[in-house]
């Protein structure tokens, strides 16, 4: 536990700490307000039957339109029934912006951009000690090495918990205060009858499994951290192989070794409306793969750490 304290006292005495969370923050605040300019104002019954009756005004001069599909009157048809439903009904338009819909859109930027800061403190929490020489007087004291690396892996994964909090909550606070907080209904047409449904939200599962996904891509970039002696090196190879990760996985998703390739078990492509790069993968399938991978990465890393010559 000292360990970690020394770890996390040193990361936030950096000043590229402050500056990614600060940068997360700005991004969450900017997110927030370009949302709330652009979105229509239905805070009131009249404010909503106004954002209605234009949307039903365009649904009606579109059907003037010569030479529609069949497709295209059956669509136009069903939304016109759907805005005459949300009039009758005092619902927001169509293009209202909600507490749901605002913070999902926070929630993926938040996961994206922290899982990116996390990695890049990874990779350079032990390559950084190395390239300025200081991994010397750490390794003198009386402790075995192990400890000292799995307090820079733990004090890592901290760090990205603490700034994905703090987002959190300012994302929470901000689509509460400035968006409407009711249920999210959608709305659609079964046999000519207008069917109201409350929106399931899925994100507990969307931020286990982009958990899941940010801890695997900071060990692995943790590994390229102890082993390279580069900060540079190990964050920019760490940045490369994540962002085509999923460009590699999906050329090679034709072959039968596809499938126990580290990237394409991915755990976000099992997020609901998503689809697996390869069809027949499952999510304990990918589960179980991560773990293996999971295990790798720790041996390389220990492993090199604990037998690496760091004297002069």
């Amino acid at each position: 536990m000292r360990f970690v304290k020394n770890e996390w006292i040193k990361i936030w005495a950096q000043k590229n700490a402050w500056i990614m969370l600060v940068l997360v923050l700005l991004g969450v605040a900017a997110i927030l307000g370009i949302s709330k300019y652009y979105a229509t104002d239905q805070s009131t019954p009249e404010l909503r039957e106004e954002a209605n009756k234009k949307w039903l005004a365009d649904y009606n001069a579109q059907l003037s339109i010569p030479e529609l599909s069949e497709q295209d009157l059956q669509y136009l048809n069903d939304e016109i029934l759907m805005t005459e439903y949300r009039i009758a009904n005092d619902l927001p338009a169509i293009d209202a912006m909600g507490f749901h819909d605002v913070f999902d859109i926070l929630l993926t930027f938040i996961l994206t951009v922290v899982g990116i800061f996390t990695m890049v403190v990874a990779a350079s929490i032990v390559s950084n000690e190395f390239g300025t020489g200081t991994i010397k007087m750490l390794l003198t004291r009386p402790a075995a090495r192990w400890k000292i690396l799995l307090s820079k892996l733990v004090a890592s994964l901290l760090y990205g918990l603490a700034l994905f909090a703090v987002s959190v909550v300012v994302a929470l606070a901000g689509s509460y205060i400035l968006f409407n907080t009711g249920e999210a209904v959608t709305l659609s047409v079964v046999n000519g009858q207008v069917v109201e449904q409350v929106v399931e939200t899925h994100f507990v599962q969307t931020i286990v499994l982009n958990a899941a996904s940010i801890f695997m891509t900071t060990l692995f970039a943790f590994m390229l951290g102890t082993i390279f002696g580069s900060s540079t090196l190990a964050v920019s190879l760490s940045l490369v192989l994540l962002l085509m990760g999923s460009t590699v996985t999906m050329f090679l998703a034709k072959y039968e070794f596809a499938k126990y390739i580290w990237f394409a078990n991915d755990l976000t492509q099992f997020q609901p409306g998503m689809m697996a790069v390869i069809p027949d993968l499952t999510l304990n399938f990918a589960i179980v793969v991560n773990i293996v991978y999971a295990i790798i990465f720790l041996a390389v890393s220990f492993t090199y750490f604990i037998r690496r010559d760091v004297t002069a």
